[in-house]
C-alpha cells in the first residue's frame, strides 16, 4: 500500500514540475557566492529545493532510527544484565535458606557489583547478616546503599530496624525521622516513630505522631491507642500535682470515657483526682461506674481501698451483699468477699465461705493461703500449716492478672502493658477459681449498681 502511494505522489509531483516549467519558461539568476551564479528557471528551483529537503530529511531520519537503536539495544542489555541480577539474588537468598551463609555472601556481592543500584540486594543482604545476630555488618551493607542509592525509605526503616536491634534509639529515632523527610503518610515510619515515643514514655511525642496515623487509618486499635495516648497525656499533667489543672484534666478523661465506656485506666485516674480534690464520695460513684461498664475487679479492690481508708467497712460490706444477692454463686465475688471479711477480722464469716468454695475442689493457691490466714486468727495452727502446704509455692498475691493481648502475667493490675504496648488489657488470669472473665459480671450488675 505505501508503495502505490509513493507512486502517486511522485506522478503528482512530476506532473505539476512539468506544468510549472511550461507555465514559467523564463530563467532567473541564483548567486552562488566567490563571484560565481546559476541560471535555471524557477520550477528547476523549486524542484531542486524540495528534493534536498527530502534528502535531508531521509538522512535526519536515519540518524534518529540509529539513536533510538542504540538506545533500545542499551535498555535491553541493561534490562538483561538486571535480570540475571535478579537470578543470582535469588539463589543467594536460596544459599542463605540453605544454611550457606558465606556462599550467599559470595552471590550478594556478586549481585552488587554487577547491579550495584538494585535495591532489594542491599535489603536483602542486611537480612542475612541480621538474623546471625551480626547487626553492625548489616549496618554497612546498609550504609553501602545509602551511598550508592542514596535517602531511601526503604533502606532507612531497615537501618532503624538495625538500631533498634543494637538498642541504639537514638539511630532509631534519626532513622525513621529521615524517612519521613521523604514521604510525611509513610504509615510505616510513623507506626514506628509512635512506638518508639512510647518506648520511651515520652507521651507528648507519640500522641502527635498518632493523631497523623489515626487520620489515615480508622480502625479499633487505632482508636484504643489514641485513647491510652490522651490518657497518658491526662496522667502525666495529673503528675505535676497541679490543683488549677485537675477540671481540665478531669474533662478530657470524660471525653475518653465518652468515646470508649471500658476504657478502664480512665475511670481510676479520675478517681484518683476526685481524691485530691478531696471528693470522696465522687470517687466513689466513678468507681462504681467503671465497675457497671466493665465489670472487671479492680474497681471492688479500690471500693475496698476508698472506704476502709474513709473508716466506712460497712459501705462496702453493703455493696458487696448487695452484689451477691444478684450473683449469689460468682466464685469470685465470694472469694473477694472472704478476703474483705479477713481485712474486718469477720474471720467465721470469711471461714463459712472458703469451706463452700474449698467443696467445689478448685485448684487455685490463693483459696488455700486465704484459708490458712483464717485459721491462724482462730489459733488453728495444724490446720493453718496444712493449707499453707496445699497453697505452696507460695504466690506474691492472692489474684494473679494477666495482660489478655500478650498474655504476660503481672503480680498487680495496671493501667498499660509495657510487654506489648497497650493499655487497658490486664485482667484477671484465667486459672482455677477465676474459670470466667470477671467481665461476665457486667451483664448481671449494669442494671443494678448503685452506690
Amino acid at each position: 500500500m505505501k508503495y502505490k502511494i509513493s507512486l502517486l505522489f511522485f506522478l503528482l509531483f512530476f506532473i505539476s514540475y512539468v506544468v510549472l516549467s511550461f507555465l514559467n519558461p523564463e530563467k532567473v539568476r541564483l548567486d552562488v557566492g566567490f563571484g560565481k551564479s546559476l541560471d535555471t528557471t524557477v520550477t528547476n528551483y523549486i524542484a531542486a529545493s524540495f528534493v534536498l529537503g527530502v534528502i535531508v530529511s531521509i538522512f535526519a531520519s536515519f540518524f534518529g532510527d540509529a539513536r533510538r537503536g542504540i538506545m533500545k539495544w542499551r535498555r535491553e542489555r541493561k534490562e538483561r544484565e538486571r535480570n540475571e541480577a535478579k537470578e543470582l539474588l535469588e539463589k543467594a537468598k536460596l544459599l542463605e535458606m540453605k544454611g550457606e551463609p558465606e556462599k550467599a555472601a559470595e552471590c550478594f556481592n556478586r549481585v552488587l557489583q554487577s547491579a550495584p543500584d538494585l535495591e532489594e540486594a542491599y535489603l536483602a543482604f542486611s537480612d542475612m547478616y541480621s538474623a546471625r545476630g551480626e547487626h553492625a555488618r548489616a549496618g554497612e551493607i546498609l550504609d553501602r546503599g545509602e551511598t550508592r542509592l542514596g535517602k531511601s525509605e526503604q533502606i532507612l526503616l531497615k537501618k532503624a530496624q538495625v538500631h533498634r536491634a543494637q538498642e541504639d534509639l537514638d539511630g532509631v529515632e534519626h532513622d525513621l525521622k529521615e524517612a519521613l523527610k521523604i514521604k510525611e503518610s509513610n504509615l510505616e515510619a510513623m507506626a514506628a516513630l509512635r512506638d518508639l515515643y512510647v518506648c520511651r514514655k515520652a507521651w507528648t511525642e507519640a500522641l502527635d505522631v498518632e493523631e497523623k496515623v489515626r487520620k489515615q487509618i480508622k480502625t479499633d486499635d487505632e482508636d484504643r491507642r489514641l485513647a491510652g495516648l490522651r490518657y497518658e497525656s491526662a496522667k502525666e499533667r495529673f503528675e505535676k500535682d497541679d490543683p488549677r489543672l485537675y477540671e481540665q484534666i478531669l474533662k478530657d478523661l470524660r471525653e475518653i470515657i465518652g468515646d470508649h465506656k471500658r476504657f478502664i485506666p480512665a475511670y481510676i485516674l479520675s478517681a484518683e483526682v476526685y481524691k485530691k480534690m478531696d471528693k470522696l464520695n465522687d470517687a466513689g460513684r466513678v468507681y462504681g461506674r467503671g465497675f457497671a461498664k466493665t465489670g472487671h475487679v479492680i474497681f471492688l479492690r479500690q471500693l475496698e481501698d476508698l472506704y476502709l481508708d474513709k473508716r466506712e467497712p460497712g459501705v462496702i460490706l453493703k455493696i458487696y451483699r448487695r452484689l451477691l444477692e444478684v450473683a449469689p454463686k460468682n466464685q469470685l465475688l465470694m472469694f473477694l468477699y472472704a478476703r474483705l471479711c479477713l481485712k474486718l477480722e469477720m474471720i467465721d464469716e470469711a471461714i463459712d465461705i472458703l469451706t463452700t468454695l474449698l467443696a467445689d475442689e478448685k485448684e487455685f493457691r490463693g483459696l488455700h493461703r486465704a484459708m490458712a490466714e483464717a485459721y491462724i486468727h482462730r489459733g488453728k495452727f495444724e490446720e493453718a500449716v496444712k493449707e499453707f502446704s496445699r497453697a505452696f509455692p507460695m504466690s506474691q498475691v492472692y489474684i494473679p492478672f494477666q495482660c489478655v493481648k500478650c498474655n504476660t502475667v503481672k503480680a498487680e493490675w495496671a493501667d498499660f502493658c509495657d510487654t506489648c504496648y497497650s493499655w487497658s488489657t490486664i485482667n484477671i488470669k484465667q486459672d482455677g477459681l477465676f474459670e470466667k472473665e470477671a467481665e461476665d459480671l457486667r451483664v448481671l450488675y449494669e442494671e443494678n449498681w448503685e452506690i
